[in-house]
């Protein structure tokens, strides 16, 4: 059996070169694109240099529209996607503004942020209705009237909103 012999060297320097772009080229993925090649030989990659430059390329939205309960009550939602963040469930639970080149505010529509801006209402309104003053009122017959009667206006109220929101 031959003898090997085995010497360890120190790191020794050396020139390599060293990369300066790690960008990725992709192209934007849409729903008539999954499953399908590309549209044509000629098509063109997007050079994408990180997931900030990705975002600011292809632009990814999502508009759904839906149906709930036993009405079939319609709600809608347009959510753009800037970052990571963006999909997280409590970014997609509240409104979103987009800015023109103007700087003009537009806000995308999202009934589920107004959903659940309605059920953190009640439940803020749950909780008051816990406190010793509101339990007071309640035993009193000219304050009960007062509370019924703004409670009523509060039902107007959301049954207006509810109504431009089918519309």
């Amino acid at each position: 059996m031959p003898l090997v012999k085995v010497v360890r060297k120190g790191v020794t320097p050396s020139v390599r070169k060293v990369p300066t772009s790690t960008a990725a080229a992709m192209l934007p993925m849409t729903l008539e694109r999954v499953g399908g090649e590309v549209s044509s030989e000629n098509e063109e990659l997007v050079k994408v240099e990180d997931l900030t430059d990705a975002f600011r390329k292809f632009e990814p939205k999502l508009e759904f529209t839906g149906t709930a309960g036993p009405e079939e009550t319609a709600f809608r939602a347009e959510v753009q996607f800037r970052s990571l963040k963006d999909f997280d469930p409590e970014n997609l639970q509240k409104r979103q503004e987009v800015r023109d080149d103007e700087g003009n505010v537009t806000y995308l529509r999202n009934d589920i942020a107004d959903l659940k801006a309605n059920i953190d209402l009640l439940y803020r309104l749950k909780d008051r209705w816990k406190l010793p003053a509101v339990r007071r009122a309640w035993t009193n017959p000219a304050q009960r009237a007062e509370i019924v009667n703004a409670l009523t206006k509060l039902r107007t109220e959301l049954e207006r909103v509810a109504a431009e929101g089918k519309e």
